[in-house]
């Protein structure tokens, strides 16, 4: 995929100010592995996962410049159209040979979803490789090697392909000391900027959406994936949640938000008697 087609690409500054916001800034960015894993870490690091735009009516724009603005310049994060479409822009600018799919999440077994994902692939000498920073819930963290059976490890969870004949790829996660189990998956028609458009719509208006009913936000850290749901913020470690606190009120929200995930966001606290877990 050329980045004509999804638009001009970033500019020098806009490139800078981007590795910037990843502290990356002595990173001599080249169109290799090292390059990639670099960035997708910096990524899950350094801007979360957030859906306060939904929570608050307010319709997701796919455009460059208005995501570089939210994520970028006002230290906000985004939901995966955003951060994947951001990230995307970023790859294509970079001179990577990256193509976007479109991914269906696997969250029970019988329930079939809209595809309301979006996952890049990386071709890097000959390899592919699987790229992914719009998550929610600990997820690989490096680039995963698009290869049917192969088990790779990024030190916190193991990782799989396999093909299907509905599903197309799947990809499987198993964490420390539990089952294997199935992500998402995603079949390989190349998707453009403007494909998602009606999936981030469908994210930010439909009463079936999730992302418009309860607080979801998701940031890394080397050992831990951080998250709020709902009124809950939780430490995972080790596949398991090991630390969980109660938020009571809008003020310590707001400390937790720039804290924890360095954004600052006005939202008024709901608490719908719903535990978490």
């Amino acid at each position: 995929m050329k980045p004509s087609i999804n638009g001009k690409p970033m500019t020098d500054l806009q490139i800078k100010q981007y590795l910037h916001k990843l502290q990356l800034n002595e990173l001599q960015p080249a169109a290799d592995l090292p390059t990639l894993t670099k960035l997708q870490d910096a990524h899950l690091k350094f801007i979360p996962y957030e859906n306060f735009d939904c929570l608050n009516g307010r319709i997701t724009s796919l455009k460059h410049y208005d995501m570089f603005q939210k994520l970028i310049i006002h230290n906000r994060g985004g939901i995966c159209f955003e951060l994947n479409g951001l990230y995307n822009w970023l790859l294509e600018s970079l001179g990577f040979n990256v193509t976007s799919f479109a991914a269906r999440y696997i969250d029970k077994l019988d329930v079939y979803q809209i595809r309301r994902h979006r996952v890049m692939c990386v071709t890097i000498d000959n390899k592919r490789y699987l790229t992914d920073v719009g998550v929610n819930s600990e997820s690989p963290r490096i680039p995963l090697e698009l290869t049917e059976n192969k088990i790779q490890s990024d030190s916190i969870s193991q990782y799989k392909f396999t093909k299907d004949e509905f599903w197309g790829w799947l990809l499987w996660q198993k964490e420390k000391g539990k089952p294997w189990k199935r992500l998402f998956g995603f079949t390989e028609e190349p998707q453009i900027d403007k494909d998602f458009i009606t999936a981030a719509f469908w994210c930010d208006a439909h009463p079936d959406s999730p992302f418009i009913k309860n607080k979801k936000l998701s940031i890394f850290r080397e050992d831990c994936n951080i998250t709020i749901r709902g009124n809950y913020l939780k430490f995972y470690l080790g596949g398991r949640v090991k630390y969980r606190y109660k938020i009571h009120n809008g003020a310590e929200l707001k400390e937790l938000l720039w804290e924890y995930f360095g954004i600052n966001v006005e939202y008024r606290l709901k608490d719908d008697g719903m535990d978490y877990e």
